[in-house]
């Protein structure tokens, strides 16, 4: 089948807006100031070798991430059924060494009391994953965290019911994470969730942490140079016709 000039300049603009459309038009992250007091801020930087994605930096001046209820400085985008998302914990500069908390959570609400699973690290009390197994309810384990150094990946899985959590030093090679009670928590959650990064100082003064190398399901998913997959597709038109 021949296709004339014309249609194959047709087609051409047709796969540019497809593909741009596809990079540029997920979801916007949101942002949520959770608990009274809480003061934060959200920088995204693109990464100039374009490898590692969007570093994510989060300030916060909070409460803590416990009990029956949390102060932090959440960002997050809202999905429903099971998911996955990781990121890369790059700095954390903590304003409390032993209780302010960086990492990836998983939310039914942006509800201070909301039920959740919180995978995160301290820079003297390890990692480990934490959760609130009902709206209200306490918040634990409150055992040791596990060892790490930084950077390290983090990821959070959803299937069904079941949040596990998991850590890598490479963001190829994955274990469950260590620490607390173990790396999973069956939390009921009903429709859509809010996931991603949560920070707590847990102190007067401000804490920081940057994320980058988000990947995941859905609108986690880390994006395709446009440029790179409508050369490849042109590529392939070319051939056939």
């Amino acid at each position: 089948m021949k296709m004339t000039f014309h249609k194959i300049m047709r087609l051409a603009l047709c796969l540019i807006i497809c593909f741009t459309a596809n990079v540029c038009m997920g979801a916007a992250w949101k942002s949520e100031k959770i608990g009274a007091g809480t003061k934060g801020s959200v920088k995204f930087e693109k990464d100039a070798n374009q490898m590692n994605g969007e570093a994510i930096t989060v300030t916060a001046i909070t409460g803590d991430i416990w009990n029956a209820a949390d102060t932090a400085m959440y960002v997050y985008k809202e999905i429903s059924g099971d998911m996955e998302i990781s990121a890369r914990v790059t700095e954390h500069k903590p304003a409390n060494p032993g209780w302010g908390k960086a990492g990836l959570m998983i939310r039914q609400s942006i509800d201070a009391d909301s039920a959740n699973a919180f995978l995160n690290l301290t820079e003297t009390n390890g990692l480990k994953l934490i959760h609130r197994d009902i709206q209200g309810g306490p918040t634990g384990p409150g055992e040791g965290g596990a060892d790490y150094d930084l950077p390290i990946y983090f990821r959070l899985t959803r299937k069904g019911d079941t949040i596990t959590a998991f850590t890598s030093k490479d963001g190829k090679s994955w274990t469950e994470a260590g620490g607390g009670l173990g790396p999973s928590a069956d939390i009921a959650m009903k429709g859509k969730v809010v996931a991603s990064f949560a920070l707590s100082s847990n102190d007067g003064a401000e804490a920081e942490v940057v994320f980058d190398m988000v990947d995941g399901t859905g609108d986690f998913a880390l994006p395709v140079d446009p440029l790179d997959k409508l050369a490849t597709t042109w590529a392939g038109i070319k051939t056939k016709y």
